[in-house]
């Protein structure tokens, strides 16, 4: 699980968005954000799919 926690954190930070910003198009709070990068709750199926295009989003706007 660590692993994919991993991989959810770096998608974050390839997206170019605060975690406010991601939380807020993910519909969470802060905090929720905070403790599901925690491993204190579990990201949904939808939540990882979303994380993962805004980082596509994010590369892409990089190049």
């Amino acid at each position: 699980m660590e692993t994919s926690l991993q991989a959810l954190r770096a998608a974050l930070n390839l997206s170019g968005l605060s975690r406010k910003e991601i939380a807020a198009r993910l519909y969470l709070s802060h905090s929720a954000l905070n403790r599901k990068l925690r491993g204190e709750i579990s990201f949904t199926q939808r939540e990882k799919e979303h994380i993962f295009s805004l980082a596509q989003q994010g590369r892409e706007k990089a190049l």
